[in-house]
């Protein structure tokens, strides 16, 4: 089983998360925790495509979540998963891991969450209109 630690970010105050590796999705843990999907980069599992947290067991969840199709889209992964630290916001850490590490299945979800919240305001304030129009 390889081990790869992985930051936040490039500060000395950065968390640093030890994530094991697994040979397939079968053999994530069966708990909660943070989980990379890794692109082959330089002949070994090492660019991360994709990170996510399950809150209960990571084997049953990942093949469920939204990320896990768009990261096999991009060829074939490799898999790893790391404890959750003690009091850290899970959305928060992955959301600062997927930044720091470029992960574009992460980007694209987040360019694409943006470009909905950005289409809502424009119907609401197209909604706002008609009703004060009447």
């Amino acid at each position: 089983m390889t081990k790869m630690i992985l930051n936040t970010g490039a500060g000395v105050d950065d968390t640093q998360l030890v994530f094991l590796g697994h040979s397939d999705v079968t053999a994530l843990p069966d708990r909660p925790g943070i989980f990379v999907l890794l692109g082959k980069q330089d002949g070994s599992w090492s660019r991360p495509l994709y990170f996510g947290y399950a809150d209960s067991s990571m084997r049953d969840q990942l093949p469920y979540d939204p990320g896990f199709a768009q990261a096999i889209r991009q060829g074939p992964v490799g898999f790893a998963s790391a404890y959750l630290p003690g009091g850290q916001d899970p959305m928060a850490l992955i959301a600062e891991l997927a930044a720091h590490y470029d992960a574009p299945v992460n980007a694209k979800a987040a360019a694409l969450a943006e470009i909905d919240e950005a289409r809502h305001a424009i119907q609401a304030q197209a909604h706002a209109r008609r009703l004060a129009a009447q």
